[in-house]
């Protein structure tokens, strides 16, 4: 798998480098620490995989990806920017995945093979969550419960009333993502355009609303029942979306 790396920061860069080039599994093809040099060593290396942080010299990362074909390579953002707006105009640029700055390499690396495996095998192929397939989506037909914990008994745990519109849209979303993982890495081409179909709206109000309940329940108590929760650092931000959702599935696995 053919990686290429773009970060502003050098001790970062070089760290990522040595990291993916121990793995069998990745080549590294080339670095950047500019947006001008990375866009033109992507156009020569034809990477499978782009590595890239937003806050570029030259040429931030949203301009390289104004540029990029996303179709072509699958491109994994980091950043400690971890604004929904600015992780939704990520997804909305073709990102498959968002990873907050710091996070761990390992987790890193099996972001990345798990974006290419499930690629690999297409979306089409995620059992009930399709694009193809996404009529079969519904709130009845994806599991209410996990053993003995309950989505939406988690959801009023974490302070995410029936009375928000976003309750109902997380609580399917949830569910889709216990019942199969893989498709946390498609919420934008999956998840949102599923509980769009489902509940008659639009992948975008979808995503809004999701945001605005998770807004809601953590400025009730400035997240300390959401950090009890899911057992989350004292100083960690709001979740976004997708890692609240992510969040809430693996609790409910666990």
């Amino acid at each position: 798998m053919k990686i290429f790396i773009l970060d502003s920061n050098k001790k970062t860069l070089s760290e990522l480098e040595k990291f993916f080039s121990s793995k069998n599994r990745f080549e590294v093809v080339g670095c950047a620490d500019n947006g001008i040099d990375g866009l033109k060593g992507i156009n020569e290396t034809k990477p499978d995989v782009v590595v890239m942080d937003l806050i570029l010299n030259n040429l931030d990362g949203f301009g390289v990806l104004k540029e990029l074909d996303t179709s072509s390579v699958k491109v994994v953002v980091t950043t400690a920017m971890c604004s929904d707006e600015i992780v939704s105009s990520c997804f909305a640029m073709g990102v498959k995945y968002v990873l907050i700055k710091p996070y761990d390499f390992e987790i890193l690396a099996d972001r990345i093979s798990g974006i290419v495996s499930a690629e690999n095998k297409e979306v089409k192929e995620i059992r009930g969550f399709a694009p193809s397939s996404i009529s079969s989506v519904s709130v009845s037909a994806a599991p209410a419960e996990v053993g003995t914990k309950s989505v939406t008994t988690l959801l009023r745990d974490i302070g995410i009333t029936p009375n928000l519109k976003g309750f109902r849209y997380l609580r399917l979303a949830i569910s889709m993502v216990v019942e199969n993982e893989a498709v946390i890495e498609t919420v934008t081409k999956v998840i949102y355009p599923g509980i769009a179909k489902e509940f008659k709206t639009t992948p975008v109000r979808a995503e809004r609303a999701i945001r605005h309940a998770i807004e809601t329940a953590w400025e009730r108590d400035g997240g300390e029942t959401m950090k009890k929760v899911f057992n989350l650092p004292n100083n960690i931000k709001r979740p976004t979306n997708s890692e609240f959702i992510g969040l809430a599935a693996e609790y409910l696995k666990a």
